[in-house]
């Protein structure tokens, strides 16, 4: 996770002051009481009204300081993978593949859902799939290799938001969804100047 967090912060730190005031604005929103922080209701909220899946452990994991609640940084973190892994878990164990972590090239290769496992499953054997071509995430990427120079579509690499039904506006809200979706805004519009995902 540590990884992640430090990759968050070097896109955030790169990106255009617009883009980090969107980020800002975002986390702002998600702290729907204004304590300065995230609570675990707030982060429960928020992945039940954008991406329907939660995870406990997950919380526990962004929670780096271990403080019970999620500063900017860690909700930084949370967006960050949420946008790059989206969901990425391992098919034997259910846990979050923040590291290295086998790919089905099947599946990779078939632009469908991939199946992934992390080393520990892979390793033990410990899953039932249709194919046995498996690449761990970073030998893939070496794989796959030797594109057309400039060939760049950061969109692929990016988890789309999940259709989890139109945006709902209610009273509780407080400006959430609309934060939420400025800054996917913006990091879409960045992203057709540059390579950004944050």
């Amino acid at each position: 996770m540590e990884d992640l967090h430090e990759a968050a912060i070097a896109y955030y730190n790169n990106a255009p002051r617009d883009l980090q005031l969107l980020a800002w604005n975002f986390y702002l929103a998600l702290d729907r009481d204004g304590d300065g922080q995230v609570s675990y209701a707030e982060y429960v909220k928020f992945l039940q009204q954008t991406y329907g899946w939660i995870r406990p452990n997950f919380f526990m994991d962004l929670d780096r300081n271990r403080s019970g609640s999620l500063d900017f940084w860690e909700v930084l973190t949370l967006y960050y993978v949420v946008k790059t892994r989206g969901g990425v878990w391992c098919q034997g164990c259910q846990a979050c593949l923040v590291g290295l972590y086998f790919t089905c090239v099947a599946c990779f290769d078939s632009g469908s859902k991939s199946y992934d496992m992390c080393p520990t499953c892979y390793k033990r054997r410990r899953f039932n799939h249709q194919h046995n071509y498996f690449l761990d995430n970073h030998v893939l990427l070496r794989a796959k290799r030797g594109l057309p120079p400039g060939f760049t579509n950061v969109n692929l690499a990016l988890a789309p938001r999940p259709a989890v039904g139109p945006p709902t506006t209610r009273d509780d809200d407080d400006g959430l969804m609309e934060a939420f979706q400025a800054l996917e805004v913006g990091v879409a519009a960045e992203k057709s100047r540059s390579c950004v995902i944050m």
